[in-house]
């Protein structure tokens, strides 16, 4: 497969124009070869406020909201004909270099086989890479694990389960907890404690994507164990996830770590079953 090669340009937000201090936000890439040109961009506003108290953070969303949808028809409707050279050559084309707030600052290139998983590298050390959730320790998806640990060990089912990668044509995917029998029972915590809905998205999409990529693993039966945000202006959000990750391929079971006595009994069951079925058949007359 051949390499293709890219180019991108960060997007900084400037507070104050005139010390010239800025945030890092975003990042435009452009693959000529793939049909891509995608701004990917950071806002939360709990990132944003905690450096700048006093920011508009709504104009800041509709004005990054313009320009995620300026880039999404130039692909769209005009299949990059005429097009610029570089992905900072289209960002400038729509945000002139002035003394705006929003700027283009730095510009690279570079070649890949997959010009979107560049792009998320390229994004998670430019723009997330110092990010820290302030004031509290995030829960994680191994925290959230541990509350399915006990029930599953007087399931008697925590010593079958064994981590797997699981291969498709399209990805491969690591299950940290999964017990094969039959088909293969994978458990995966996932703790949507962000600090806003931004983070939470993100990774919701993440693992829909990845159950997307393995649509056409039959004998893979997927399960998730979510964790609540610690914010409860977050739980609508948090209910959206769960519905993204219950209409995701492959039809996973999705429960609260408070409800996965559900998740414990269907596997339970699964190798009961498949336990029976394995089972030699009597001889006659025995």
């Amino acid at each position: 497969m051949n390499m293709a090669s890219y180019s991108y340009t960060i997007l900084q937000y400037r507070h104050d124009v005139w010390t010239g201090e800025a945030l890092n936000l975003g990042v435009l890439m452009f693959c000529p070869s793939h049909s891509y040109l995608s701004l990917k961009v950071r806002t939360g506003r709990a990132r944003l406020g905690r450096v700048y108290p006093d920011i508009d953070h709504g104009a800041l969303r509709q004005t990054i909201k313009g320009l995620e949808k300026y880039f999404a028809n130039r692909l769209e409707k005009n299949g990059f004909l005429p097009r610029p050279d570089s992905a900072l050559d289209f960002g400038r084309s729509v945000l002139a270099d002035d003394d705006s707030s929003l700027r283009w600052f730095s510009s690279g290139s570079g070649l890949a086989l997959d010009p979107a998983a560049a792009h998320e590298a390229i994004f998670a050390r430019m723009v997330t890479r110092y990010e820290q959730e302030e004031g509290r320790d995030a829960i994680t998806d191994e925290m959230v694990f541990e509350r399915v640990k006990d029930k599953l060990q007087r399931a008697e089912l925590l010593h079958l389960m064994q981590p797997t990668t699981v291969t498709s044509e399209f990805a491969k995917i690591s299950f940290a907890h999964t017990i094969q029998n039959g088909k293969l029972h994978c458990i995966q915590p996932v703790s949507f404690d962000s600090v806003d809905e931004e983070q939470m998205q993100l990774k919701g999409a993440k693992w829909a994507g990845n159950m997307q990529s393995l649509q056409y693993r039959v004998d893979l039966k997927p399960y998730f164990v979510t964790g609540k945000p610690t914010n409860p202006a977050l739980l609508p959000k948090y209910a959206q996830m769960q519905k993204l990750l219950r209409v995701s391929p492959l039809n996973p079971v999705v429960v609260d770590a408070d409800e996965v006595d559900v998740i414990v009994g269907q596997l339970a069951s699964a190798v009961k079953s498949h336990t029976d079925e394995a089972k030699p058949a009597p001889l006659f007359g025995a």
